[in-house]
């Protein structure tokens, strides 16, 4: 039996804990002595970011776990559709370059194709985009958490 959903502090923190992990995987792709892929599980780690941070504030909203479970799961997509509902997350500024972004590899990550990839990576996201998204999804979240009023 799977335990229930944490908390959405809990989301946030552990959001931040896999954008940290994919800024250090990151800094190993710039490195001029690096020949590894590091990108496979850089994508996946700022993936998982953006994921949790979506769970993060929908619960905070008091959606269902049977709904962010099980309706919306891994789908970063459905994540973001459900977010967007919320008038206080739609001042978080995402750009429309953003949900393409989103909806471009959504199913692509919640398949696995990240952490297990059968074909390309040169149909990888874009590792500095995703990194941006990651980390700006990720503060916005924080200060929507906890308003400074």
């Amino acid at each position: 039996m799977k335990p229930t959903l944490a908390g959405s502090d809990t989301f946030w923190n552990q959001s931040d804990a896999f954008r940290h992990a994919g800024d250090a995987a990151f800094t190993l792709t710039r490195a001029s002595d690096y020949v590894g892929e590091v990108r496979i599980p850089c994508v996946f780690l700022y993936f998982r970011c953006i994921e949790l941070a979506l769970k993060s504030v929908l619960i905070y909203h008091g959606i269902p776990e049977r709904d962010i479970t099980g309706r919306l799961g891994h789908r970063i997509s459905a994540l973001l559709g459900e977010a967007q509902k919320f008038p206080q997350f739609t001042t978080l500024g995402l750009t429309m370059a953003d949900r393409q972004l989103v909806d471009r590899f959504s199913e692509a990550y919640s398949d696995k194709w990240f952490e297990y990839p059968e074909d390309s990576l040169a149909d990888y996201p874009d590792l500095e985009t995703s990194k941006d998204l990651a980390k700006r999804l990720c503060a916005a979240t924080r200060s929507y958490e906890r308003p400074t009023s």
